[in-house]
């Protein structure tokens, strides 16, 4: 206790600090590798900086907001410890030329204001040092920040990593400190980092990302992992999560889009809601690797992934609604949609969701005895309007089938193509029970009068 005080005085303490360091707030700051320079004022277009040092030993005011200039690119990291307010936060976001200056400029004389004022992509952020910030970017220390539409990519794996350094733990394009609440990062793309985002706050929001293609393991025990979450009260929605995963390792095959991290000393598995989010070609879409997971929530998901759509050990409270969990891709190394290592301290309620597995895989599966620390089944759980389909399986539910549940096949626009919307003669229409969401993957609404149909999407 008393380190998190001292934690706590410290992070009180640099806040007062940012808050008195202007008069006013909501200054506009402008960063641009190709055309600035750190001496510069950095407040406008015209004289942005050039690197992301003035970031990192600068004091800021909630309300200000930081534009890095389209085209331009960044290498290394900072730590930020000034933080925004409700209602007033600290943005790092991009600009580029308006319309205005491309039409009163001839085209053979665009080139220079182009690369003044920014054109072309997202800006890219790369850390490829372990050795710097151990190959974080955008370290945030500090709450209320919000990170919108920038473009990281290739940060490092650890020289190493054990029980003892933990340095998988270290890890993450954007990482979100212990005490870093209430920020969002939305609208960014990963690519091929390890670890692409990493929360280790509160009530912070990671929504609409694409994080694709990384295959390369963080060590033998560790694949790569989209977002690695050890607070409670987060909500991950609406991202897609491509391709990250590698075969081989400890395990055969390891990663995927979303770890809860009971490795991390500060792990609290409590309270996250994941939502929305479209996963395609992971090793795995959720891992709740940690210690009394509590109270999850995973609805509307699509998962047409190679490994488990959840395993972990205890979990308590997992309410899994509304989501397409497909599992026929090949290689498939983890032949379990739900597996745990705690069977008797395994909780779920599964609705409204559409099951399509292999011939020898069962969805839930009876709980086999444990030889020490390995998996099974979960077994026994709470369950009622699920669709199952696994041609020429006889029992692809692996325990007694509720009453309420269906096998058959659920007549998907396209399967072939990847495509699992429902057709008008789809079973899984109006099977569901209402689970209080307005909207379908696709933001198709769900009607609160009607009853929903089974899956991630509504026909």
């Amino acid at each position: 206790m008393t380190g998190n005080r001292s934690y706590i005085r410290a992070s009180l303490l640099l806040s007062s600090l940012c808050l008195w360091a202007h008069i006013a707030a909501g200054t506009n700051y402008y960063i641009n590798s190709n055309a600035g320079n750190d001496n510069s004022a950095g407040t406008s277009r015209n004289t942005p900086w050039q690197s992301l040092k003035n970031l990192g030993s600068g004091r800021f005011l909630p309300g200000d907001s930081f534009f890095f200039a389209k085209g331009s690119a960044y290498t290394g990291g900072f730590v930020f410890r000034c933080s925004g307010a409700p209602g007033k936060p600290i943005v790092f976001t991009s600009y580029s030329a308006d319309a205005g200056l491309v039409l009163s400029t001839p085209r053979q004389n665009l080139e220079a204001p182009l690369v003044r004022y920014g054109a072309g992509q997202k800006p890219a952020f790369s850390n490829p040092r372990w050795d710097t910030l151990n190959g974080n970017i955008f370290r945030i220390e500090a709450s209320y920040v919000i990170i919108d539409g920038l473009y990281f990519h290739d940060n490092t794996n650890p020289p190493g990593s054990n029980r003892k350094n933990k340095n998988v733990q270290k890890m993450g394009a954007v990482y979100l400190a212990a005490g870093s609440d209430h920020n969002i990062v939305r609208n960014c793309e990963f690519f091929n980092s390890p670890v692409g985002i990493k929360v280790k706050g509160s009530h912070n929001l990671i929504t609409r990302n694409y994080l694709h293609d990384r295959y390369e393991r963080i060590t033998r025990s560790w694949g790569p992992i989209a977002i690695m979450i050890v607070a409670p009260y987060n909500e991950i929605s609406w991202n897609t999560v491509t391709n990250y995963g590698s075969y081989g390792g400890a395990y055969g095959s390891d990663g995927g889009v979303i770890e809860l991290d009971g490795v991390d000393d500060a792990f609290d598995g409590r309270n996250i809601h994941i939502h929305h989010n479209v996963s395609v070609n992971n090793h795995g879409f959720l891992e709740l690797a940690g210690r009394n997971v509590d109270s999850i929530t995973v609805a509307y998901n699509l998962s047409d992934d190679k490994n488990q759509f959840i395993g972990g050990g205890s979990m308590k409270n997992v309410l899994v609604c509304n989501n397409t969990v497909i599992r026929t891709r090949e290689p498939n190394v983890d032949r379990y949609v739900f597996w745990t290592f705690a069977p008797e301290a395994t909780f779920m309620t599964v609705r409204n969701n559409i099951f399509v597995i292999p011939p020898d895989m069962q969805v839930f599966g009876p709980v086999k005895k444990q030889a020490g620390h390995h998996r099974t089944g979960v077994g026994e759980q709470e369950r009622s309007h699920n669709l199952y389909f696994s041609p020429g399986n006889p029992d692809p539910v692996g325990i007694a089938k509720a009453k309420s549940d269906i096998i058959a096949d659920p007549l998907f626009a396209d399967p072939l193509n990847r495509n699992f919307r429902l057709t008008e003669k789809s079973p899984a229409k109006d099977r569901g029970v209402r689970m209080g969401y307005a909207f379908d993957l696709d933001q198709y609404p769900v009607s609160p009068g009607n009853v929903p149909d089974l899956g991630a999407y509504e026909f």
